[in-house]
């Protein structure tokens, strides 16, 4: 949990502010509330391999079956525009309460300016560089955004917790990014491992329940959208 982090995990700068943003969200947040209610509230996720797309796809079904309407939008890797993704809000998912944004692209993802978006890693070595590198890149912005981790595939709780601490430290010392960690789904639950099972759906409540109650959803998108549609 953010409270057992410690002083190292911080921003170089601000980092009481920081931790207490992210303390006070997952403490009083309530899902589905907010003055963005008629809109979609966009997950945006970039995945190290398309091949991890079922985590999205699982997601968005299991916040569906807990009350709370949600979608996919896929964005190709050609729209680049940082428009495309408030078109597809305002003409495709009207009435949905999420939409959950699987990208594989860091060049799609960067065009669309979002304010969050949720890493997904496997437990390996080079998916955990291939990561630093990707945050490298979104700390170019003028805006860095929030940055969510989870961890596919570790053998169990220690070995996620291993890989995680090498990411957020290396990308506090040299990038001052600090990372929220999202939880994550061990190598027993997925689908290359076992059938679709109530393991692997505890797992996922756990993550989705620790986004609604952080608010980890991106809002500069639903306030183009809202425009656009004025």
């Amino acid at each position: 949990m953010v409270s057992q982090l410690s002083p190292a995990w911080q921003r170089k700068t601000a980092c009481s502010d920081h931790l207490a943003k992210i303390s006070t969200r997952f403490l009083s947040a309530t899902p589905g509330t907010g003055q963005h209610q008629d809109l979609c509230r966009v997950i945006p996720f970039l995945l190290h391999t398309p091949e991890l797309s079922w985590v999205t796809h699982d997601l968005c079904k299991l916040l569906t079956e807990r009350g709370h309407n949600s979608t996919l939008c896929h964005l190709e890797d050609s729209d680049a525009q940082a428009n495309m993704l408030a078109d597809a809000l305002r003409k495709q998912h009207s009435g949905c309460e999420f939409c959950l944004l699987p990208i594989t692209s860091p060049t799609t993802l960067l065009a669309q300016h979002l304010d969050h978006v949720v890493l997904l890693v496997p437990a390996s070595l080079d998916a955990v560089l291939a990561a630093y590198q990707h945050i490298k890149l979104l700390a170019q912005e003028p805006h860095t955004p929030e940055i969510g981790i989870v961890l596919v595939g570790p053998r169990d709780q220690h070995a996620a917790w291993r890989y995680f601490r090498k990411l957020a430290v290396g990308t506090l010392r040299y990038l001052d990014i600090p990372l929220l960690n999202l939880g994550f789904l061990p190598e027993q639950v997925t689908p290359q491992h076992g059938p679709d099972d109530h393991h692997r759906s505890n797992f996922l409540t756990r993550i989705s329940e620790r986004l609604l109650r952080s608010e980890f959803y991106s809002t500069q998108q639903l306030q183009q959208a809202e425009q656009g549609s004025a």
